[in-house]
């Protein structure tokens, strides 16, 4: 099989070549970040199937950040037959500087020129088979996210891999040539090194001193010699070597922009630049941001509503025609009491996340992220936070897992674990549904919208706070600098954005389909035993509601004498099963927040809620549909006649929920990403403790002022 690696500066394109060249659906965006890992998939080429793996994007192969020493590492080693650099065709010079270390690398190379509209928009007219000719490499203009240029790029790819052609290398000139040439020859005579990469490319990355490249020679047996020479040639040079060779790849990179653009194209204004004298303005950027994350809400809550609706009621129907049909017995009670009213529950919110998520993904695709991440850079700063943190603390609005994950951005291992430590207090999808049943049920929809904006605000604010507790306590480093590209402003293509809608979806409902179910059925288990009450009840009230349903309109007083039978004979078992006693347990703990008045005899139901939360924040809804027995259609209204809960203890509750602990999910990556137990744990604790105290402030004031 032929392995050609898709490498690039962010945002060139590449994820979008890649969905094209493989037929994968890989997440698309118009900002840094979007690729941490290597993704690989296929296509069927002439002599073969051809692997593709897609690298994130990277300025540098002087690797500092995690995402970029994952590039670095795939690149240098022995799997790669092809390099398909991938170019952004409307910010040329600057693209090919990365083209000028990855020549370095003496591998068979393409040159793709990708979004060659955006180019032709900003009337440069590219001149491809000149760069090609200087080069001697194939070069394809592509527009990746409209599929332009992909067959063509196929058999280029193919006809590449076969011919093997070796590009043209950059030439340092006389002042560093020898010195490169001398300390290859010392690395030559050192065979454990070989694996690191090509002799030169190691010898380019002792004199730009890179640590992993100092590293790995301090492993050898020629450790001393090598390191030795380093420090001689360094010594006979008036400026470092990191400086000589970036200015001599910068003048390569020059004379390549030229020999592909005609004369009087280079310094073309960009558009992007009028909007971002608005969008980025010192003082107005920051209030229009705000303003577009509140139209984006309000937007989201009033188009959903509807198809939320429609779901509640379609779930109502299931669950009547399962109560109709089955016979009397566990099997009937566990789905009409158990998984239909918890699954429900969160099907619901499914609308709302898909219209979220696919505002979101509109506002990236168009640049915009990345311009709210420049202007948030000085405030985060104040923070203890670098400015990179908000592309990640922005992700986390969707799922805090991949929010964790997006850290290997940061460069700065003391800024990313911050950024790490803090993303939980974002406001997930999960937690939304939460919040807009709580808010929902306990206040008027004016007061629940500002309720549900609050919580993300609150979570925000928090985490800049607890960032700057870090920052002055466990890790007391000056912050790195901020340096981001801002990538111009582009039209979102329809079929991404509905894409990215659909991948949530999808990604949402396959949880809700294995972790919501059995979370569900496993609530109702706890709710239904060991039920020392009367279990007996359970069948005979079932006969003679079918008993009533065959009677008809006429007997529409006794259906609801047997309703309230029902809810009476629902709460001895309930109050009796493992469940309460789990609730019971943590009801002294939260009896501050949830129970300030003792008025709550429900109270303990919530903190059951919670704490199955730990799995999944998914499952609170579940949970509190199966143990308040709620008709699938009408969880709200259930909780407003049965919780006890008060505006006040319904907010305490939001606020609790906001900050508690991670899931069980995020704690896993946490501990991936960190490396550390400690750190893990940490995460863990802090959440829990925040949690209370912030949510019992909430409850005190709210009552010192007369509230709830």
């Amino acid at each position: 099989m032929t392995t050609i690696a898709l490498a690039g500066n962010p945002n060139c394109g590449k994820t979008s070549l890649f969905n094209g060249l493989t037929g994968a659906r890989q997440r698309v965006g118009n900002w840094a970040g979007v690729t941490v890992e290597r993704r690989s998939g296929q296509f069927q080429g002439p002599n073969g199937p051809v692997e593709v793996v897609d690298l994130p994007g990277t300025y540098s192969l002087a690797a500092q950040s995690e995402d970029e020493r994952i590039a670095t590492r795939f690149l240098a080693g022995p799997d790669v037959d092809l390099i398909v650099n991938v170019l952004d065709a409307s910010n040329l010079e600057r693209n090919l500087y990365l083209t000028a270390q990855l020549l370095e690398l003496g591998r068979p190379m393409l040159l793709v020129l990708n979004m060659a509209d955006d180019a032709a928009r900003r009337g440069l007219h590219l001149e491809p088979q000149a760069l090609a000719q200087f080069l001697g490499v194939p070069v394809v203009a592509t527009v990746g996210n409209r599929g332009e240029g992909l067959q063509a790029l196929r058999q280029a790819i193919c006809s590449a891999a076969a011919g093997r052609a070796m590009a043209r290398r950059p030439d340092y000139g006389p002042e560093l040539e020898p010195a490169i040439a001398a300390l290859e020859r010392e690395i030559a005579q050192e065979p454990d090194l070989a694996a690191f990469g090509p002799t030169r490319w190691l010898a380019l990355h002792l004199l730009e001193g890179t640590a992993e490249a100092a590293t790995a020679v301090a492993q050898g047996s020629r450790a001393k010699t090598i390191l030795a020479r380093v420090r001689s040639l360094a010594g006979q040079q008036a400026v470092d070597g990191a400086t000589l060779l970036s200015e001599h790849r910068f003048a390569f990179a020059r004379e390549l922009a030229e020999r592909c653009l005609p004369q009087g194209q280079r310094d073309l204004t960009d558009p992007s630049a009028r909007l971002d004298r608005v969008l980025t303005h010192r003082w107005l950027g920051i209030p229009i941001f705000v303003a577009v994350m509140v139209a984006v809400y309000s937007l989201t809550f009033a188009a959903g509503k509807a198809p939320q609706e429609w779901i509640n009621a379609g779930f109502g129907l299931l669950q009547a025609w399962t109560r109709a049909h089955l016979p009397p017995g566990e099997l009937a009670s566990l789905l009409a009491d158990g998984i239909l009213p918890g699954v429900g529950a969160v099907f619901s919110f499914v609308p709302v996340i898909m219209l979220l998520m696919g505002c979101v993904a509109f506002l990236e695709d168009t640049g915009y992220m990345a311009r709210a991440a420049f202007i948030m850079d000085r405030p985060m700063h104040l923070m203890g936070l670098h400015g990179k943190s908000f592309l990640p603390l922005v992700m986390g609005t969707g799922c805090n897992v991949p929010a964790v994950q997006a850290t290997r951005t940061i460069d700065a291992r003391s800024d990313r674990l911050i950024t790490i430590l803090v993303i939980p207090l974002m406001s997930c999808s999960a937690r939304l549904q939460i919040y807009i049943l709580i808010a929902g049920t306990f206040f008027p929809p004016l007061q629940a919208a500002l309720a549900i904006l609050a919580m993300h605000f609150l979570g925000f604010g928090l985490a800049m706070a607890v960032a700057k507790a870090l920052r002055l306590t466990a890790f007391r480093e000056a912050q790195a600098t901020f340096l981001m590209e801002l990538p111009p402003y582009r039209l979102p293509v329809l079929k991404g954005t509905l894409l990215h809608m659909w991948q949530r979806a999808s990604s949402f409902v396959g949880r809700a389909g294995v972790t919501i179910m059995a979370g569900a059925a496993l609530i109702w288990f706890l709710t239904n035993y060991p039920g020392n009450a009367n279990r007996g009840w359970r069948d005979q009230l079932h006969r003679q509601q079918a008993a009533v349903r065959a009677l008809g309109l006429a007997a529409e007083e006794e259906a609801q004498r047997l309703a309230v039978l029902a809810d009476a004979h629902r709460s001895q078992v309930v109050n009796s099963s493992f469940a309460a006693g789990i609730g019971r347990k943590l009801q002294p703990v939260l009896a501050p927040i949830l129970d300030p008045d003792g008025s709550r005899p429900e109270a303990w139901k919530d903190g059951l809620a919670l704490s199955a939360g730990f799995v999944a924040k998914e499952i609170v809804v579940s949970t509190m549909a199966v143990v308040h027995h709620s008709p699938a259609e009408g969880l709200g209204e259930t909780l407003r006649r049965q919780s006890g809960h008060t505006s006040l203890t319904a907010l305490g509750f939001m606020v609790f929920t906001l900050i508690y602990t991670p899931c069980l999910g995020t704690i896993g990556m946490i501990l991936k990403e960190s490396g550390s137990f400690l750190w893990a744990g940490f995460s863990l604790a802090y959440g829990l403790g925040l949690a209370w105290g912030m949510a019992w402030l909430t409850v005190l004031g709210g009552r010192i002022l007369g509230l709830g």
